[in-house]
C-alpha cells in the first residue's frame, strides 16, 4: 500500500508523435537489438478489451470520479477500445501473482521506488516501455524530475535511471502545508513567504492559546511527512535527489536530514504540535484540523477529509519556503503511476491508455474534481480557492522543475528507519544524527544486495 492509498484511507475520504515507415506505426529494438514495432494509431489495432487494475475503490470519491472521467474520455476518443477497470483497495498483495499470471491485467498501478518499480521490473514482470517513450515523446512532454520515478535500469541495481516502466497519470499529491484563513486572519498573519515567517505564525498561534500545527504519529509512518518537507525546504535538491536513486556519491548528511530532523524537534519542544502528538492517529489529527483547531497542518495535497468544496475552500496551502531563498521545491508524486503488464495481450492500447492519463486533457479531469493535477500549467481561476493555491503551487514547481522524490524509495524499508527513529528522537533516546546513520546504514546494507 503506497503512502496515498494510506493517506486516502485516513482521510476516508495529445497528438500522436508516430514515426517510421507507415501512419500510426514506430520501428525500435529492444535489449536484444531485434527490430520491434509499436502502434500508435488507435484505428490500427482493431477492436481491443483492455484491463486495467487501479486501487480506486471509492466511485465518489474524486479519485474515484477521476478515474472514471478518464475511461469515459479515453472510450470515446478511442471507440474501439473498451476498458474493463479491477479496482482492489490493497493493490501490493498477489500483484507478483497477477502479473506472471498467464493472462495478466493489461495495465497495472505499479508504484514509485524500490518495491514497485524496481522490484517488479527486475523480475521481469513490466514491459520496457522505451520504444513507446519515443513514439509518444513522453520525455519531451513531461518534466523529467517526474519522469525519473518511473525509471529502472535493466539489470535491476538502479532505479530513477535507465529505461522508463510506467508512466505517472496527471493527478497528483505534494506533500503541502494547509491552513486555516479564519485562524490567519484572526492572528492578523500572512501567509509565510520565508521559514521565519512561518516559525512566527507558529509562536503567535501558541501564545494565542491555538494547536500551531495539528500532527498525529501514532500510525508511524505520518511522520515522515513534516520531516521530509523540511528537508526539502533546508536541504539542496540536486542532493536530495541524488540520493534517493543512489546516482552519485553523495552522503545523507549532506542532504538536510540532520537540519530538518532538528528543527522538527525543535518545534516539538516548543509544543507547536498537537498535545502528546505521538499517541494520536493521523487520522484524528488531520480530522481535527479540518474541524476548526489549528492553524496549520502537513498533509499530501487533495488528501483532507473536507465534506464539500465549501469546507474546503475554508482553508488555503502552500509549500513550505525554502529557506535559502531558492526556486520552490516540492516533495510529491503522481497518486499513481501505472505500467504495461509484460504479459499483456494488448501492449499497444495499454501504452495508449497511459498516455492518455497523462495529457492535459486527464489534469482538465483532475481541476474538474478539485484535484490539482501533476504537471503542466493550468490558470488558477477556478470557482475554489483551495484549487487555485495547488494550481499556484503546481505552476511553480513546474516552472522550475523542482519536484523531489520520496526519500524512503532509496531502500524498501527506510520508511520503517524513518519511522523508528524519529519516534526515538521525539523520546529523546536519539538525535538527529542518529537518524542519519541509521539512514545511511540502510542504503549501504541494501546496495549491498544489488
Amino acid at each position: 500500500m503506497n503512502r496515498i492509498a494510506k493517506a486516502l484511507s485516513a482521510a476516508i475520504a495529445l497528438t500522436v508523435i508516430a514515426t517510421g515507415c507507415a501512419p500510426g506505426a514506430a520501428t525500435d529494438s529492444d535489449s536484444a537489438g531485434n527490430e520491434t514495432s509499436v502502434v500508435t494509431d488507435a484505428a490500427l489495432m482493431g477492436d481491443v478489451t483492455l484491463t486495467v487494475l487501479d486501487s480506486f475503490t471509492d466511485s465518489e470519491s474524486p479519485i474515484g470520479r477521476w478515474m472514471q472521467a478518464v475511461v469515459e474520455g479515453f472510450e470515446t476518443k478511442y471507440p474501439n477500445i473498451t476498458v474493463e477497470r479491477q479496482s482492489v483497495q490493497d493493490i501490493t498483495t498477489n500483484l507478483k501473482l497477477k502479473l506472471a499470471d498467464a493472462n495478466p491485467p493489461d495495465v497495472i498501478p505499479a508504484n514509485q521506488g524500490w518495491s514497485g518499480v524496481g522490484d517488479l521490473s527486475a523480475s521481469g514482470l513490466l514491459l520496457n516501455l522505451d520504444p513507446y517513450e519515443e513514439a509518444y515523446g513522453w520525455r519531451s512532454k513531461l518534466p523529467p524530475t517526474i519522469l525519473q520515478q518511473s525509471m529502472a535500469t535493466e539489470d535491476g541495481k538502479n532505479i530513477g535511471q535507465g529505461s522508463l516502466y510506467g508512466v505517472p497519470i496527471n493527478q497528483g499529491a505534494f506533500v503541502t502545508v494547509f491552513y486555516n484563513r479564519g485562524l490567519l486572519d484572526e492572528l492578523g498573519l500572512e501567509v509565510p513567504n520565508t521559514m521565519q515567517e512561518f516559525e512566527a505564525a507558529l509562536e503567535a498561534a501558541k501564545v494565542a492559546g491555538e494547536i500551531p500545527m495539528q500532527l498525529g504519529t501514532q500510525d508511524g509512518w505520518p511522520v515522515s511527512a513534516t520531516l521530509l518537507a523540511l528537508q526539502a525546504a533546508l536541504g539542496d535538491p540536486k542532493n536530495i535527489t541524488d540520493a534517493v536513486y543512489s546516482s552519485s556519491s553523495v552522503k545523507l548528511q549532506d542532504t538536510g536530514l540532520s537540519e530538518a530532523a532538528s528543527k522538527f524537534k525543535t518545534w516539538a519542544d516548543s509544543d507547536y504540535f498537537t498535545t502528546d502528538f505521538v499517541g494520536v492517529s493521523s487520522t484524528d489529527a488531520v480530522q481535527g484540523f479540518v474541524d476548526g483547531e489549528g492553524l496549520f497542518v502537513v498533509w499530501y495535497s487533495g488528501f483532507l477529509p473536507f465534506k464539500d468544496q465549501a469546507q474546503g475552500d475554508l482553508y488555503g496551502q502552500f509549500l513550505l519556503p525554502r529557506a535559502d531563498g531558492g526556486p520552490l521545491t516540492g516533495v510529491g508524486a503522481a497518486s499513481q503511476q501505472f505500467s504495461v503488464a509484460a504479459g499483456s495481450d494488448s501492449p499497444d492500447a495499454a501504452a495508449l491508455f497511459l498516455d492518455y492519463m497523462s495529457s492535459p486533457e486527464a489534469g482538465a479531469f483532475s481541476i474538474n474534481n478539485q484535484i490539482i493535477p501533476m504537471f503542466g500549467t493550468f490558470e488558477a481561476t477556478t470557482d475554489s480557492p483551495m484549487l487555485n493555491d495547488g494550481l499556484v503551487i503546481l505552476n511553480r514547481v513546474t516552472e522550475s522543475d523542482g519536484y523531489l522524490p520520496y526519500f524512503d524509495w532509496s531502500t524498501p524499508t527506510m520508511l520503517d528507519v524513518i519511522t523508528q527513529q524519529m519516534q526515538l528522537i521525539f523520546d529523546n533516546r536519539a538525535n538527529p544524527n542518529d537518524l542519519v546513520d541509521a539512514m545511511q546504514a540502510n542504503i549501504d546494507e541494501f546496495r549491498l544486495t544489488k
